[in-house]
């Protein structure tokens, strides 16, 4: 659903929009798109401060109408990747993943290739990660990519070394080992057994 001209465009515009609209108990403001609680620059008081340079955040809105891709199943909220260091807008979004990761690949071009690491974070964790990732990406804020097991495989934002997101790998599947057979099979055929 494109975004009327007179509407604003970007994180930090939309939640400093909704402020006054949340703080206004009349008004019903989950309609309103504003930074969704727990990424970056979401506040409920003051509005988020633009950062200098690209940094990823999501905003989200109550819909509870049909999805806008035409499926007709109905989605509870919109999601959409944002920067808060300018006006960029991702395409809506039915997870909040799906929108961190469009956030992304405005804000970390190229953090699809990078390797996933362990989720563990031993005494020498950061160090190898340091090692793996290119210089100063995290120090920048950038994303980090690790391999999760357990139940919980969401991305997660500032839980990276330099307050960037922690984004969710899936493990590789298992692939079941095949036993091939050692002997040649006779190429003749003569047909007698043929019905």
């Amino acid at each position: 659903m494109p975004t009327p001209p007179d509407e604003p465009r970007g994180a930090v515009a939309r939640h400093t929009t909704y402020l006054p609209h949340f703080r206004d108990k009349v008004t019903n403001s989950r309609p309103i798109w504003r930074i969704e609680w727990g990424h970056p620059g979401f506040t409920h008081r003051t509005p988020p401060e633009p950062t200098d340079d690209h940094q990823p955040t999501v905003i989200t809105r109550h819909w509870g109408q049909a999805a806008p891709d035409g499926t007709g199943v109905t989605w509870p909220y919109l999601h959409r990747g944002t920067c808060l260091g300018c006006t960029w807008e991702g395409p809506d979004r039915r997870l909040t993943d799906e929108a961190v990761e469009d956030a992304h690949d405005h804000t970390h071009p190229g953090w699809r290739d990078l390797p996933a690491v362990p989720d563990q974070r031993g005494r020498r964790w950061l160090t190898h990660v340091r090692h793996l990732y290119p210089d100063g990406w995290l120090d920048r804020g950038g994303p980090i990519r690790t391999v999760r097991t357990g139940i919980e495989k969401r991305h997660k934002p500032r839980a990276a070394p330099g307050g960037g997101y922690d984004l969710a790998v899936q493990p590789p599947r298992k692939v079941e080992r095949v036993t091939a057979i050692s002997d040649t099979l006779p190429l003749e055929f003569d047909g007698a057994g043929a019905a």
